[in-house]
């Protein structure tokens, strides 16, 4: 059996079709998860019980116990669902506590119990393909990799998410979540719902709104700060600065992180005039493809000219800051009142 998309396997559970054994795999636990719970979902239409649905830990359980479970007709029932948790079996990783026997699994997914839906769940980037086992499962099983979301559908799972707790948000404020908690979806999740409360049912998730709720760690916080300046926003940049500096943020790594910033735009500008598409320029210059399409939005507002001129000038507050001419704090703050001349 091929690989399925996560798309096939909703589409085929919408028509009400459960496959006997899924492998799902991937880095996108959340999305692993909440599959797992459609398929119980779609296969017990009863909900689920203590003698329908078990979950077994593979660093807690032998693997020969799931399957002897899988295999042992349903009580009470007419299907059953047995969900592996951590099943490393698939990859090069071991279990260090329990004595597995592999062999009892790729048995079973050779000839798998018609009553009965196995789910293993493998939180990993790859599958050890070489493995007899991995080899069985992608003949008999339905596996669905589970890869990091890129930007877009990072956006289309928050608007998803945002439309289920019954609110709407803007597209700005779907990118300051992004920039403020990053692409983890339990985080985005959990953010999501505290928004959702916040806007009120049926109103409106905006910037705004993401800046006075949503939780950010000091990295995102520095992110946010750097947004905020080179969007020339300086009363809200020195606000969050000093806030920043209240935390023990040194000033000179903020300096070092606007300039980092400042280059990215410069290096995507100048490579987007040559025709180049931000994938390509995000190879070259060794960056995430959403950082690089983040800078291209950011650097509109500047020429290429104009931005030559700001390195230029951090460059010099970093050599003055170095042979002792200029404090950094004072250096930063300087450089911040002064930018809307420089852009003007």
């Amino acid at each position: 059996m091929s690989a399925l998309s996560l798309r096939d396997v909703l589409n085929e559970l919408q028509k009400g079709v459960v496959r006997g054994v899924y492998l799902l795999y991937g880095t996108e636990t959340l999305l692993i998860d909440d599959l797992v719970d459609k398929i119980q979902q779609q296969a017990l239409p009863g909900g689920a019980d203590d003698f329908s649905f078990t979950r077994i830990h593979y660093d807690e359980t032998p693997i020969q116990l799931a399957v002897q479970e899988a295999e042992t007709i349903p009580f009470m029932s007419e299907h059953k669902v047995v969900h592996v948790q951590n099943c490393v079996a698939f990859t090069s990783g071991k279990s260090p506590r329990v004595d597995h026997d592999p062999d009892v699994l790729q048995r079973y997914l050779d000839n798998p119990a018609p009553y009965t839906t196995l789910i293993l769940t493998v939180p990993t980037e790859k599958l050890d393909e070489r493995k007899k086992l991995t080899k069985a499962a992608q003949k008999s099983a339905s596996v669905v990799q589970f890869t990091a979301l890129k930007e877009q559908e990072c956006r289309d799972w928050i608007g998803a998410e945002v439309r289920r707790q019954g609110v709407q948000i803007t597209s700005d404020g779907v990118g300051r979540l992004i920039l403020s908690v990053g692409t983890n979806l339990r985080l985005l999740r959990s953010e999501i719902e505290k928004l959702a409360l916040y806007a009120g049912a049926g109103g409106t998730i905006d910037e705004a709104s993401v800046d006075a709720v949503a939780t950010r760690t000091m990295e995102q916080n520095i992110f946010v700060f750097i947004d905020e300046v080179v969007r020339v926003r300086i009363e809200k940049a020195m606000r969050m600065m000093y806030d920043l500096l209240k935390n023990k943020e040194e000033p000179i790594k903020l300096l070092f992180m606007i300039t980092r910033q400042v280059r990215l735009m410069y290096q995507v500008k100048v490579q987007s005039g040559r025709g180049y598409s931000l994938q390509q320029i995000a190879q070259q210059v060794g960056a995430h493809p959403y950082a690089a399409k983040v800078a291209k939005e950011q650097g509109n507002r500047f020429s290429v000219k104009v931005l030559e001129q700001l390195l230029k000038d951090l460059a010099e507050i970093d050599y003055k800051i170095k042979t002792g001419q200029l404090n950094d704090r004072t250096a930063l703050e300087m450089f911040l009142l002064s930018m809307p001349q420089k852009v003007s």
